[in-house]
């Protein structure tokens, strides 16, 4: 037995006595300081493992076969660094270290459940480090190969080393919610959990969304099909957690105000964990394999996987319906003209399209119990996600002009006077740039009312101070993306082009001239295609690299200023031009770049809006803005929803 595999298992025992003192904790009682001791030894271990293996890939030990199958002498040392969590193991291996890290937290978090809840967190711990054991990253050859076969072409990006930790991070904090609620409903303190697990929430929203985004970056810039979203299950299966994570936090708002929801956040919570869980089984066990260019086939992981997630759900529906019929909490207001209704429609509408994506990322399971499995296409997620978007973007701009009670006039409507401005001007800007489509029409003038009204309120607020209007600033943000997202798609154009060597082409106001090739270190093809336009110009160098078993990989040129997307197809010696049937010899005798050149107008505001969203999730926090004084007759956690409104002002 190795070093690495002597850690691993150290850190998979000490997860049962830790566990079993923690429980007093569930019990009302202060488990010993042992527990600490053993966490503590527990994320030592587990940090150390990382570190080894780091240290492996770093000193080229290819005698290990992980080592071996990601890494190889020629990588720089960054991308060396990085191939540690690019396959199962050494990704679960990180998820683990930060697990731990998060168990440690919540070990040392102020309250009375987060003891309780760190119980339920090394529970979590057992389950990733039961897949360790039976996948180590540390296994060996019999003999040191002289190099390994090198990380996936695709994987070769800076974007490696940012957005795995970023996401595995957000899969990490997701555990906390589900351990505090299950601490919350062991230990019956439901009425005191939504302090403690608000911020956990809203960590877990920032974290997940900025690695979604990060890898919506990464998709565009390196995956030469033209977008930064194609509705890969692996996609999939980090978008159903973080929606569920934002429909928490919007619950946890309902509640704190006014002591509603109780029972949904706590299903909610639970049902955060699962769908990770969930996720991770339909990406990691192979059964996905043949329906995703990112899911892993199957290593061995398919049994423990299945046990993993049938042990948490009945855990999750075990609680739950122990304590169901005696949590308290009040009805919902759900009809009528309010805050409250407006939210929990946004609520029931961020679900449902969850819901929808989960459909379609397990239609190939559904669809294989007729014997014909078959995937869903790109086009049923855009066809569902259009009206339940806007839906969800008209109650983002509304919910800010409502009071938390009925509206006692129509004086609500006035205070959505910025929001009919940004509606406007969206939507004439669109009408002028020569969008059409209804569908597009409607979305952008919903996200302009949105970013009106968000905006406002960012500004008014923020005159009381830095802080207060973050909540309005990361929905603006919100509403920015959505913009780029649509205005991207409605005024994008694409044109597919031959282009013989030396010989300009014209294309959507520019003028491509290609240059020639040259055959990188990998044995990719560069491509020298020269853009200009009337006093500017774009050297772009897109490539095309053979992938083994994946087939052709397509780098594109980007040119972020003018928004343009260059992606190579094909290297010929003859000339393939739409509409001729017989191929055209090229003038020099050189040959021709088939290219499709696209552009991309304001997909920009897409990045723009993603960091404000961030920036407000963490203003958000930095601040814990959700901070409201008991009412008499009213859950702790809730004030009355009349001094809730003099802290609410709408606009």
């Amino acid at each position: 037995m190795n070093l690495g595999d002597l850690l691993l298992r150290l850190a998979f025992l000490l997860t049962l006595p830790a566990g079993f003192l923690l429980l007093r904790d569930l019990r009302g009682r202060r488990s010993p300081a042992s527990a600490d001791w053993l966490l503590g030894l527990h994320t030592a271990a587990l940090v150390a493992a990382m570190a080894l293996l780091w240290g492996l890939f770093l000193a080229h030990r290819f005698e290990y076969a992980y080592v071996a199958e990601y890494s190889s002498r020629a990588l720089s040392p960054a991308l060396t660094f990085a191939a540690a969590w690019a396959g199962q193991e050494g990704s679960i291996l990180l998820w683990a270290v930060l697990g731990a890290l998060v168990a440690l937290a919540l070990l040392r978090e102020p309250g009375s459940l987060s003891r309780g809840a760190t119980f339920f967190a090394v529970l979590g711990q057992f389950a990733l480090l039961l897949l360790l054991m039976v996948r180590s990253p540390f296994r060996t050859f019999p003999f040191a190969p002289p190099d390994g076969q090198g990380l996936n072409p695709l994987l070769q990006d800076p974007w490696m080393v940012v957005h795995p930790p970023v996401l595995f991070a957000g899969y990490a904090v997701m555990m906390a919610p589900f351990a505090l609620a299950g601490a919350g409903l062991v230990s019956g303190a439901w009425r005191e959990w939504n302090r403690s697990v608000w911020p956990w929430t809203l960590l877990a929203v920032c974290t997940l969304g900025a690695g979604i985004a990060l890898g919506g970056i990464w998709a565009y810039k390196v995956l030469g099909w033209g977008g930064y979203w194609g509705w890969d299950p692996v996609e999939n299966a980090s978008l159903v957690p973080w929606l569920v994570a934002v429909a928490l936090l919007h619950g946890l708002f309902i509640q704190k105000t006014t002591g509603a929801l109780v029972r949904t956040n706590l299903l909610l919570a639970m049902l955060g964990w699962l769908t990770v869980m969930g996720g991770t089984y339909l990406t990691r066990s192979g059964v996905l394999q043949d329906f995703s260019v990112h899911s892993f086939a199957d290593s061995g992981l398919n049994l423990p996987l299945v046990l993993i997630l049938a042990a948490s759900l009945a855990l999750a529906v075990g609680l739950l319906a122990w304590r169901w019929r005696r949590i308290e909490s009040r009805p919902t207001r759900w009809t009528g003209l309010s805050r409250e209704s407006a939210l929990w429609l946004g609520l029931i509408t961020v679900l449902l399209f969850a819901a929808m994506v989960v459909f379609g990322t397990t239609a190939p399971l559904l669809t294989a119990l007729s014997g014909r499995p078959a995937g869903v296409q790109p086009s049923f997620y855009e066809s569902m996600s259009v009206p339940l978007g806007a839906i969800a973007v008209v109650v983002m701009a509304v919910a800010p002009a409502l009071r938390w009670s009925r509206q006692a006039s129509l004086g609500w409507l006035v205070a959505l006077l910025p929001g009919f401005v940004g509606a406007v001007l969206a939507l004439a800007g669109a009408l002028v740039g020569g969008v059409r489509a209804p569908s597009h029409l409607t979305l952008i003038s919903t996200a302009g009312l949105a970013l009106g009204i968000n905006l406002w309120m960012t500004v008014r607020l923020f005159r009381r101070g830095w802080s207060y209007g973050a909540g309005y600033l990361g929905h603006a943000g919100l509403a920015v993306m959505i913009l780029g997202m649509v205005m991207s798609t409605a005024l994008g154009r694409t044109r597919r082009l031959s282009l013989p060597v030396g010989e300009p082409r014209q294309a959507l106001g520019y003028t491509l001239t290609y240059e020639g090739e040259k055959i990188d270190d990998r044995g990719g093809h560069v491509l020298a295609v020269h853009v200009t336009a009337k006093g500017w110009s774009f050297e772009a160098r897109p490539e095309l690299l053979e992938v083994p078993r994946q087939g052709t990989m397509r780098k594109p040129a980007i040119s972020g200023r003018r928004e343009l997307y260059l992606s190579p197809v094909d290297v010929r010696d003859e000339a393939f031009e739409p509409g001729v049937l017989e191929p055209q010899p090229a003038a020099t005798g050189a040959g021709f770049a088939v290219v499709d050149f696209s552009t991309k107008p304001l997909v920009n505001l897409v990045w723009i809006g993603a960091l404000v969203t961030l920036l407000g999730s963490i203003l958000a926090g930095v601040r814990r803005a959700i901070q409201v004084r008991p009412g008499p007759g009213v859950p702790r956690e809730a004030g009355t929803p009349e001094r809730q409104e003099a802290r609410q002002p709408t606009g």
